[in-house]
Parts: C-alpha cells; sequence; structure tokens
C-alpha cells in the first residue's frame, strides 16, 4: 500500500491544551466551594439528629422500664459530659436497669435542659417534674426539643426556635415543622 494513502492523526487527538486543562481546574474548584459548605452543614444538622435520636429514645427507654418492671427509674441528662445515663441508685437500689446503656452524644453536639438534670419515671410511666430538653451544634442552626410534660409523661418532640442561650421554654418547641 502507497503512503499517501495512509491519514495522518486529527488535530483532535493530540490531547488537551493548557487553557482546556486550566478551564476544567477552575470549574472543579467553584463546584467545590460551593458545595463543600452544604455538606459540612448537612453533616452537622445529622449530627444533632443523631444526638437528639440518642436523648429520646434513652428517655423513652427509660419510661418503658419503669412500666415493665413496675417501680421507680431515674435517668440523668449529663450536660457537661454530653450523655444520658444512670443516676446512682438510692438505698433500696430503685433505679438499676432503667438504662440498657449509656448514650454518649456525637462530637460538637450539646445537650441544655431547663431545670435538674435528673428525670424521674413512677412504675405508671408517670413523671414529677415538666422538662424542656434541646440538643444542639453551634456550627449549624438546626436545634431539636423534647417537651415532657408535668404528670403524664407525654412527650412532643420538634425544632427549637428560641435562643439556647435563654432560659429555655416549651413555647419554643415547634412541633409544626417535624
Amino acid at each position: 500500500m502507497p503512503l499517501k494513502y495512509i491519514k495522518k492523526g486529527n488535530k483532535s487527538d493530540r490531547g488537551v491544551t493548557l487553557t482546556e486543562m486550566l478551564l476544567a481546574v477552575i470549574v472543579v474548584g467553584i463546584l467545590a466551594v460551593v458545595t463543600v459548605p452544604s455538606m459540612i452543614g448537612l453533616f452537622n444538622q445529622n449530627q444533632v439528629k443523631d444526638g437528639f435520636a440518642q436523648v429520646r429514645g434513652a428517655i423513652k427507654q427509660s419510661q418503658r422500664l419503669a412500666m415493665r418492671r413496675g417501680r421507680r427509674c431515674k435517668i440523668r441528662l449529663d450536660t457537661a459530659k454530653q450523655e444520658v445515663n444512670i443516676s446512682p441508685p438510692d438505698a433500696k437500689g430503685n433505679y438499676t436497669g432503667c438504662l440498657l446503656g449509656e448514650r454518649k452524644l456525637p462530637d460538637g453536639v450539646f445537650l441544655k435542659n431547663n431545670s435538674h438534670p435528673n428525670i424521674v419515671f413512677s412504675p405508671k410511666g408517670n413523671t414529677n417534674s415538666a422538662k424542656t430538653i434541646v440538643v444542639y451544634s453551634p456550627h449549624t442552626q438546626a436545634k431539636k426539643c423534647l417537651v415532657i410534660s408535668l404528670g403524664l409523661g407525654i412527650m412532643r418532640s420538634g425544632n427549637y426556635t428560641g435562643n439556647i442561650d435563654n432560659p429555655l421554654t416549651r413555647k419554643h418547641c415547634d412541633t409544626t415543622g417535624s
């Protein structure tokens, strides 16, 4: 076959130019700048939701165990350690078995309540104090709240709309957006 019929490579077979490469890097950089803060915010919101699930689950478990075992159960919202744990038992040992394990909040997630840290459930699941509990992170606007009613121990949860630096109130626990 004569050489004059062999085709030489097209211009498109030579690769990319420096300008094309820089343009691709700039586009990827812009996408990273736009999406990374959103992804971090989403991660922080999920951390708050996970911490709230830990707190709510521990409180509901303690209430169920008090009713199942027919005795008082007392748990503690430990804001120093950011966990829910079992309060020390009284002389009769009434608080043992009130929580199957300590519930630790994720790093960067905090717990605040409006009154003393203990929650006591009677053998009927009733409680002796009303409580507003907020789980939040300073890295996101997400603040989840749990309100426990005085007497029956009925719980409702939602998004906390108030300022956590002020005393917590049940009025700021908005259940419509949950």
